[in-house]
């Protein structure tokens, strides 16, 4: 099964689903074993810096070498940096990659000749118009698409001896803000109309004739003018708009037929243009109106204001959903659930497991570490090995163990062809926590539902990212009245809670209890002899052998400057000596591991609770600090 990887960059918040649907078409119609792959961001139209780069992360997940051929659309990419990363994988992939309407580099090219087209419009203008002077509305002076047309224009203009002046030029974007801001900018330096506008798409014109209008300007009658794409504003706007007209999925269709005929051993020439349709109408004084049928276009939008309206409301009912969740795997099932018209065969959600760093700390049973930090998330490519939390497939939710995805495939290898798989980033601002995979997202990508289900989806998991960041903190301040800070071990307080606790539950369960009273033996004799730093040193120590022999149920605690208390689940007469040695060989390797100039020795007293009997807690403890003074009276009488 070969594979196809789509690279590609919305519209501000829209997916261009034309990419896609033209790559597929071609893939199903010739029925080769080939699935596409596509990676889509949003990332050129936040003011939020850092969501758009984690956005374009997205483009540094997949390793382009394990693809049998790439397409770039990358004409909305904002960043240069990003761009030129994106072309430099590609290269580096050694696969045969076909760029849409942009050249670059040694890659093929397909799309519309836009150098010819926009001299088509220019010529028309003047031959047929008479017009002489102009104002060029254009995009950005480094988009590519922008840089051809303007050019065309220009080397009209100078082989017909037109003077365009660098005044008449204003470099915007392609939408419709900028056909205002143009018009102004060019009536405050002339004060007087040109004879024709061109602006670089439908949008722009649009902008320029409604900005005219409020001055009592009027295309055609004042001034002539022209677009570009031939979108619908175009043909049902009043006056309608000359443009140029194309079918923007013949450029996929035809990347994708570069790379079947590549791996089939043909030739294919570097440059491939598709088709273009001058349709010159009322804007530049030709045609009589649109030739489009507006009684369907409206009634096309009546029920795209139905479907959108029923959208929105099954994403509010989805978002109130997740807002009650308690983990993302129980968020993701409420897509499908919340939204029935996805029509998707499958979801997939793959996680950083850094996401569950304060969930985690927050389960320890002895203590709390330093809180985990956000920094730990990525901002730049992708941790190696991941968690696929949650999968749905066919209708129904699969069970999954957190399973580990090392990469791409084999993964989401699939056997069937003319399948699509559609990759998102999921990130809280730069911070990158994960991506969705859905399989054959034709119908979330053509009703433009993307953006808002993602968008829900992120500000859940941030809410419940944040929600668990607060009941960690909230465990950890207070644990700070119920820990020991030297030792890390519970304090008196903590004992007192814990060490009741436990033994009021095991009573109640009728089990039986194991306390050890322990006491440092010289404690004093070291501080005095080698300071308190030696003396803090052997404290730690044995707080160190106590917790690591007890059980994993203990509540080890220092319960004063050299005494400790171990309560714990009891085993057996045989498990608890056996608990006691263990704890003393511990100590001794803990004062020779530190090469301490003194032995590490404890006095221990245990007793074993009686779930029949009527003492208290505290008298068990008192029956065990009455066993430690006892051998600590033997081993005082030893030594003397």
């Amino acid at each position: 099964m070969r594979k196809v990887a789509l690279i590609t960059d919305g519209w501000r918040r829209l997916f261009t689903y034309a990419w896609p649907a033209g790559i597929l078409q071609r893939i199903r119609e010739t029925g080769e074993d080939v699935n596409l792959y596509i990676f889509n961001s949003t990332g050129n139209w936040s003011r939020d810096a850092g969501y758009n780069r984690a956005e374009y992360n997205i483009y540094n997940l997949p390793d382009l070498s394990d693809f049998d051929g790439i397409i770039l659309e990358l004409n909305n990419i904002s960043s240069p940096a990003v761009l030129a990363d994106v072309i430099s994988n590609a290269k580096r992939s050694g696969r045969p990659v076909v760029s849409i309407a942009n050249e670059l580099g040694d890659f093929y090219y397909v799309g519309i000749d836009n150098y010819s087209a926009m001299k088509q419009v220019i010529a028309h203008l003047h031959e047929v118009h008479d017009c002489k002077k102009f104002w060029l509305l254009v995009g950005a002076q480094g988009n590519y698409e922008s840089s051809c047309r303007l050019q065309g224009m220009l080397d009209y203009a100078r082989e017909h001896k037109i003077k365009i002046h660098k005044d008449d030029i204003w470099y915007g974007s392609f939408d419709y803000k900028s056909g205002l801001e143009g018009y102004k900018h060019l009536w405050d330096r002339h004060k007087e109309l040109p004879d024709a506008v061109i602006c670089i798409n439908d949008n722009v014109a649009v902008a320029v004739c409604e900005a005219a209008a409020q001055m009592g300007f009027h295309a055609p009658d004042d001034f002539r003018i022209t677009g570009f794409d031939n979108f619908d504003k175009a043909g049902f706007y009043t006056p309608s708009i000359t443009t140029v007209g194309h079918i923007r999925e013949e450029a996929a269709y035809q990347g994708m037929d570069i790379l079947l005929r590549l791996w089939a051993g043909e030739n294919v020439p570097k440059y491939n243009f598709t088709e273009t349709e001058m349709l010159w109408q009322e804007s530049c004084g030709c045609g009589k109106g649109s030739s489009r049928d507006a009684r369907a276009h409206l009634k096309d939008q009546i029920m795209y204001g139905v479907e959108s309206e029923e959208f929105d409301e099954e994403v509010l009912s989805m978002e109130a959903e997740m807002m009650q969740c308690n983990t993302v795997e129980e968020m993701m099932y409420c897509i499908p659930q919340c939204i029935p018209s996805l029509k998707c065969d499958a979801m997939y959600l793959v996680l950083d497991d850094h996401l569950n760093a304060y969930k985690k700390e927050a389960e320890k049973s002895i203590h709390l570490d330093a809180a985990p930090s956000d920094e730990g998330f990525y901002v730049h490519g992708y941790p190696r090995k991941m968690q696929m939390t949650f999968a749905y497939e066919r209708d129904q939710r699969l069970d999954l163990d957190r399973q580990e995805v090392d990469g791409i495939f084999p993964t989401f290898d699939y056997p069937k062809p003319g399948k699509d798989f559609l990759f998102l980033p999921l990130h809280f601002g730069e911070r990158t926590v994960g991506y969705v995979v859905i399989r054959n997202a034709v119908y979330l990508m053509e009703k433009q539902y993307l953006f808002q289900i993602m968008n829900a989806l992120t500000r859940s998991m941030e809410n419940l990212h944040k929600k668990e960041m607060l009941a960690y903190m909230n465990k950890k301040l207070s644990s700070l009245y119920i820990m020991d800070t030297l030792t890390g071990m519970y304090n008196r307080m903590g004992y007192q809670q814990l060490g009741e606790k436990a033994f009021r539950i095991s009573r109640r369960n009728g089990r039986r209890l194991l306390i050890l009273f322990v006491d440092l033996d010289r404690l004093k004799y070291i501080n005095d002899t080698f300071g308190h730093e030696y003396g803090d040193m052997a404290i730690c120590a044995a707080a160190r052998a106590l917790m690591q022999c007890s059980s994993r149920d203990a509540v080890p605690a220092r319960t004063g400057g050299d005494e400790f208390v171990v309560v714990q689940t009891y085993q057996s007469d045989e498990a608890s000596r056996d608990l006691v040695c263990r704890i003393r060989r511990t100590l001794e390797a803990e004062g020779k591991a530190q090469k301490l100039p003194f032995p590490l020795t404890m006095s221990i007293g245990t007793v074993v609770t009686d779930p029949d009997s009527n003492l208290t807690f505290a008298d068990y403890v008192k029956q065990a600090d009455s066993l430690m003074y006892e051998e600590k009276v033997q081993k005082r009488a030893a030594r003397k």
